[in-house]
């Protein structure tokens, strides 16, 4: 057993009853954002960023994979439209496997999806959202469009950035603390 898992046992049995219904209640309704809080806390370990980035463009359809690839080219962050014209000039070998990559909506959905599994980033910039190859640098341009120094966010702050961005709180925390690693 690791030290962070010794510590969870140990917290559990130090809990009120109604702390404790609660976690039940929380484990029951929403177990993403119990494991979240337990992680933030440091009673679950973190997964390897890199390694769950992996597994997660290893499940992904055929197209935002090829999709995800293209985009790493894709420089400083484009709107949906401005990606459609980077894959009809850039790589016509996907619009000519998925004809539907020359349509804004199709590619909205696409990279929605890519949002929410964490693998890109999104962010507003004013009524227009603009799409970024890493989450980390949406972050950054949340930052810059809410008056805030990158280097002042915090965890705390995920959530309100998620919920603005669009992100995946998770991927949102994993941001800001590539974004605070990089700073230290």
């Amino acid at each position: 057993m690791t030290k962070n898992s010794e510590k969870l046992p140990a917290a559990l049995q130090q809990l009120d009853a109604e702390t404790a219904e609660g976690l039940r209640d929380l484990a029951e309704n929403n177990p993403e954002l119990l494991r979240e809080t337990l992680s933030d806390l440091g009673y679950l370990p973190t997964v390897n960023q890199e390694s769950q980035a992996a597994e997660k463009a290893a499940k992904l359809p055929d197209a935002q994979r090829r999709l995800v690839d293209a985009l790493q080219e894709m420089g400083s962050p484009r709107t949906a439209e401005e990606v459609v014209d980077l894959i009809q000039h850039e790589f016509p070998e996907i619009v000519d496997e998925f004809q539907s990559a020359k349509h804004r909506p199709w590619m909205s959905t696409q990279l929605n999806e890519l949002v929410e599994r964490g693998l890109i980033g999104r962010f507003r910039d004013g009524r227009t959202v603009r799409y970024t190859f890493k989450p980390t640098e949406a972050v950054r341009h949340w930052a810059l469009h809410n008056n805030r120094f990158v280097e002042d966010l915090e965890r705390g702050a995920a959530r309100d950035i998620a919920d603005d961005t669009g992100m995946p709180v998770r991927t949102v925390r994993e941001a800001i603390d590539e974004i605070t690693a990089e700073s230290d």
